[in-house]
């Protein structure tokens, strides 16, 4: 096995971080518009790379993991991440474009913590996939 199996989960780490710096930088007393804008399209932009890295290399290295099931729960989940992330960043985009409508309002608010908590889930389970290709990284 290659050491390149740990380029996705790197990505995804990322993609992780940005989700929650996004988060973050709005729940504050001091908001951050622009950043938590950037850091919003940055976790998609990270995520939509990182899918699509991930299945190849599981794909050219044969699938291999202690836990095949983690796995699988871990790139199913994968797309209620992504959809909650498109639809939160529409309700975003919503509000900049065309005012900011009380409604709208809470339900990104409130869609934010649904976002943060999918996309943490999702990093646990790459961890617990991660452990579980480590031995076919380094040989156990």
């Amino acid at each position: 096995m290659e050491l390149s199996l740990l380029v996705h989960p790197a990505i995804a780490a990322g993609a992780v971080v940005s989700v929650l710096a996004a988060y973050l930088l709005k729940v504050r007393t001091k908001l951050y518009f622009r950043l938590h804008y950037a850091a919003g399209i940055l976790a998609f932009a990270l995520s939509m790379f990182a899918f699509p890295l991930g299945l190849f290399l599981v794909y050219t290295n044969g699938g291999v993991s202690v836990f095949p099931e983690a796995l699988t729960f871990h790139t199913v989940s994968f797309f209620a991440a992504v959809g909650l992330i498109v639809v939160q960043g529409g309700l975003g985009m919503g509000m900049l474009l065309f005012g900011r409508k009380r409604d709208v309002y809470r339900t990104h608010k409130r869609m934010a913590k649904y976002v943060l908590i999918v996309f943490l889930l999702q990093g646990a389970l790459g961890l617990l996939t991660l452990y579980g290709i480590l031995p076919f990284i380094f040989g156990s």
